[in-house]
């Protein structure tokens, strides 16, 4: 069995890395980290049958990082030092998680179980994990995050902090709620293709908009958006009828 380790304390990599060579020296740590950057990077090259997850950990929580990295064809064990993670999200039949300090007989089970997990079950991970991870955000225990590309790394954007997103070449600057805005190396097609499936629209070839931030829609010169940042932003004509059916919708759903 090959086990991965995210924690933002090297000790727990430690102490955890120790307690599996005495109880099970056959298992391969195939890798261990301490970056979230690194983490999602390592994931993506490095096959684990069980990743061991730290939850409370700075710029991405381990809940967040899972939903950052999409695709999960491994078993998760939580581990935390915060008991209230294990009343609000642990209780899912496909996961399980280890409060720290983490005790051997614990640690024990959960390998013990992990055997016994069919191969069929294996092939759900994936589908389970978007579910608990959208029943997370139900509960409004996470918010979603995406991972921008910066010169020293990675920074992580909640997306309902974006008021839209304008194409500039081959970047993309994403403009955000306090004012501020980001340039980084990706075309607004890239961008869009991760933040559609948070409904934002594409208004025009070189706006991304979030339309919780429309404050206004003008009809003339073949129509317009204004945001709730004060700026305009134009509407291409095979847009427009999309933009006055989403409207629409919010209007209805106001009076109802």
């Amino acid at each position: 069995m090959k086990v991965g380790i995210i924690d933002d304390e090297l000790h727990c990599i430690e102490s955890l890395e120790h307690e599996l060579a005495d109880l099970a020296p056959e298992i391969v740590v195939a890798f261990s980290s301490t970056n979230v950057e690194e983490a999602m990077d390592l994931l993506k090259k490095v096959e684990v049958d069980l990743l061991f997850l730290d939850v409370e950990m700075p710029r991405l929580n381990g809940f967040e990082l899972l939903d950052v990295i999409g695709n999960i064809n491994f078993e998760v064990v939580f581990t935390t030092a915060y008991s209230q993670y294990a009343v609000k999200a642990f209780q899912y039949k496909a996961f399980h998680y280890l409060l720290k300090p983490i005790s051997k007989g614990e640690l024990q089970g959960v390998l013990d179980k992990f055997e016994d997990v069919k191969q069929h079950e294996k092939d759900r991970l994936d589908h389970k994990m978007t579910e608990f991870i959208d029943q997370l955000k139900k509960n409004n225990i996470i918010k979603s995050k995406i991972a921008v590309p910066v010169s020293e790394g990675l920074e992580f954007i909640k997306v309902d902090e974006i008021i839209y997103a304008q194409s500039q070449n081959n970047y993309t600057l994403l403009y955000l709620d306090d004012g501020s805005n980001l340039l980084f190396s990706k075309t607004l097609k890239e961008v869009e293709k991760t933040l559609s499936k948070y409904f934002f629209i594409r208004i025009h070839q070189s706006y991304l908009i979030n339309p919780n931030y429309m404050r206004k829609y003008y009809r003339n010169d073949g129509g317009s958006v204004l945001m709730e940042n004060g700026k305009n932003l134009p509407i291409s004509q095979r847009k427009k009828e999309e933009i006055l059916s989403l409207f629409e919708a919010i209007v209805k759903n106001k009076s109802m």
